[in-house]
């Protein structure tokens, strides 16, 4: 047990804490500065059997259920490998304890089994204990898989045989079984994609698996902790930060390496030094050297800042004591606001009750997903950004919002990918289009079709001008501005060249509501997004209408614009709207800075 190992368990301890004090897992942020600590991490939080995962780029070899299947086959491939053959037994697949492995252990000393493997004991079955005698069908049967076929199919087969996804899925944690899964599924993908699949044996995949570089899917947890490294970790924030490893030495002196001396403002090069050791640089390289030493320390608190800056609420520091503590590291820069956090010699699971290593699994099904029918087989596509929250029709999460975004995509791309405008307002969008659509947005392909022809009407109807290249020089959807301190979207923005009566800047927002024209909420915040438009256009008129599921335009009308306090109070009754549909969230304890 290192001392590193011991900072990670104090420092799960502190997370299953802040976890069990109210702080979602999802808002717990673990940042390291390189990714080796940060696997530390994970077994320790693993330990605890809290949800976690690495966002960043992972080995698929890296995963303990990989690393055990390809025990089995190193030990199928070549049968001498005891070790191999150790690991694979005690997996989930065969499940033996440690007394058995002793007993086979014991039976292999003996002086008449001295140049037998274990996998040959293994058939013997008159020597061995009865949990053992099994094993030997087992394993002969597994062996001519792996002799006879190619390793994708021989891993097929034991899948199959062995139910290997649910043993592994019964084993694991709850918070970790996804994972599990999808580790030993990329597994499988890994035997085909390999060398693509050509000539590749069961040795050589064993050692190409070995060697790494194979990938590990990627797995986005909503209700996990992350673990990044601090580069990987630039634009997202949490509330709760964790920073490991914060009192490291600086970087030793490098030998036999490169200096280049290349100002930023130059073309080429002022020179390039082959540097045989950092600590004594010949003259001509002291100048370039310190500059380089200047922008290593820059980068360092670079780095601290960003680390810092993630935490919403609460900045934790963890270290081990050095034996010779570094004067710039980021512990001894924080040191003076530090407050010290008792140390936690148990964790409490967000539950309630005292989370140990050993666990009693639930009672779980493995499902199995039906085939998808051939008509509803298409590529995702993008995600619809979430609604305007200013906007008192979203509602979030809700069918009803996201058949709204699905109808802004279809409006939003109308035009610009796909089918032309005028097929689509003659037959509507394709039967593949809707069922992707449906698969993006979750919603029903009933929901879908309702959507595909609510925008259908929208760009066949009053409006259809808007999107009539001979009258607009100037089209933008999703248009992005600022007003007023207030982000705004709006659906779409045209500039209108003729008939004269229509000429200038047109804010147009899509309503699915039969009649917004109506709601004094929706026509504030039309005549908010006019008030913004006109702010960035002096001189042009600028109209707005809404754009109405049945087709019409509801122009605004062109009187004086309104007060900038009745703008507002528009745009509080619109985010009321909002607000009234979200359950108020529990306000978190306040934070603490170790």
């Amino acid at each position: 047990e290192t001392q590193r190992m011991r900072e990670c368990t104090q420092a799960a301890a502190w997370v299953a804490a802040q976890i069990a004090q109210g702080t979602p897992p999802n808002e717990v942020l673990v940042l390291a500065r390189k990714r080796d600590r940060l696997a530390a991490m994970q077994e320790a939080l693993r330990a605890l059997h809290l949800p976690c995962v690495q966002p960043e780029k992972a080995d698929l070899f890296d995963a303990p259920e990989v690393q055990d299947m390809v025990a089995l086959l190193d030990a199928l491939v070549s049968t001498g490998h005891d070790l191999s053959l150790a690991r694979a037994l005690k997996s989930p697949l065969f499940g033996l304890n440690d007394d058995a492995l002793v007993a086979l252990a014991l039976l292999r000393r003996q002086p008449e089994h001295a140049s037998s493997s274990w996998f040959e004991l293994l058939q013997k079955s008159e020597l061995l204990p009865i949990e053992l005698q099994a094993l030997a069908t087992h394993l002969i049967q597994y062996k001519a898989w792996v002799d006879a076929l190619p390793p994708h199919d021989a891993l097929h087969a034991i899948y199959q045989h062995g139910d290997v996804l649910a043993r592994f899925a019964a084993a694991a944690p709850a918070a970790q079984r996804m994972a599990v899964l999808a580790n030993l599924r990329a597994l499988l993908s890994a035997a085909l994609q390999h060398d693509g699949g050509r000539y590749l044996t069961p040795y050589a995949f064993v050692r190409a698996m070995k060697k790494g570089g194979v990938r590990a899917p990627g797995r986005v947890d909503a209700q996990a902790v992350r673990l990044l490294t601090v580069h990987g970790a630039k634009g997202l924030e949490a509330r709760c930060v964790l920073l490991l490893d914060t009192d490291t030495r600086p970087q030793k002196a490098e030998t036999m390496g490169v200096l280049v001396d290349w100002p930023g403002e130059q073309a080429v090069p002022a020179g390039f030094v082959f540097l045989a050791s950092e600590s004594s640089p010949p003259p001509s390289a002291e100048a370039a050297l310190a500059t380089e030493q200047q922008a290593r320390q820059r980068e360092e608190l670079n780095m601290l800042y960003v680390a810092m800056t993630r935490a919403k609420h609460c900045l934790a520091l963890s270290s081990v004591a050095p034996s010779v503590s570094a004067p710039g590291s980021w512990w001894n820069r924080l040191e003076p606001l530090l407050a010290d956090v008792e140390a936690l010699d148990e964790a409490v699971a967000s539950d309630g009750f005292v989370a140990t290593t050993d666990s009693v699994h639930d009672q779980f099904t493995l499902a199995e997903l039906p085939g998808l029918p051939a008509e509803l087989r298409a590529t995702p596509g993008a995600v619809q950004e979430g609604a305007d929250p200013a906007d008192p029709e979203a509602s979030l999460s809700t069918p009803a919002s996201r058949l709204g975004e699905a109808m802004h995509q279809l409006l939003e791309q109308a035009g610009v990918a796909g089918a032309p405008l005028a097929e689509l307002r003659a037959n509507g969008w394709s039967t593949a289009r809707i069922a992707r659509l449906a698969q993006d947005f979750d919603i029903t392909v009933g929901a879908a079709r309702t959507a595909a022809q609510t925008a259908r009407r929208i760009l066949a109807g009053e409006g259809a001008w808007a999107w009539d290249a001979t009258v607009v020089d100037t089209a933008i959807n999703e248009a992005p501005l600022r007003h007023q301190g207030q982000s705004l979207r709006i659906d779409r923005l045209v500039h209108c060249h003729q008939p004269p009566e229509r000429k200038g800047w047109w804010v147009l927002d899509y309503k699915s509501a039969a009649e917004p024209e109506r709601q004094p909420a929706l026509m504030a915040q039309l005549q908010r997004y006019r008030a913004a438009v006109s702010g960035q256009a002096p001189g042009e008129p600028v109209r707005a209408a809404f754009l109405t599921g049945d087709g019409r335009m509801v122009p605004l009308s062109d009187g004086a614009p309104p007060s900038e306090a009745a703008l507002m109070a528009g745009a509080d009754r619109a985010a009321q709207a909002v607000r009234h549909t979200l359950a108020p969230a529990p306000g978190p304890a306040q934070g603490s800075l170790f």
